[in-house]
């Protein structure tokens, strides 16, 4: 890989250069969909959880009220 990168440097420097640095933004931009994903996937499955317990805390004071009679 390395001889083939010579040799195209060799060839035509710009080109490799200005692949280079596309090759690198490219990456950036998918790690950023990664790390978003990511982030997203915590963050709502945090919010699922939150409104289970929520759910359920509600649940056995409803039943607890039932059973005291009121």
């Amino acid at each position: 890989m390395a001889f083939l990168g010579l040799v195209a440097f060799d060839a035509s420097p710009v080109g490799v250069v200005i692949g280079i640095l596309v090759v690198t933004v490219v990456l950036v931009m998918a790690v950023q969909f990664i790390v978003y994903g990511t982030h997203r996937f915590a963050t709502s499955s945090l919010q699922v959880w939150r409104a289970g317990a929520i759910s359920m805390a509600n649940a056995v004071a409803r039943l607890r009220g039932f059973s005291r009679g009121g």
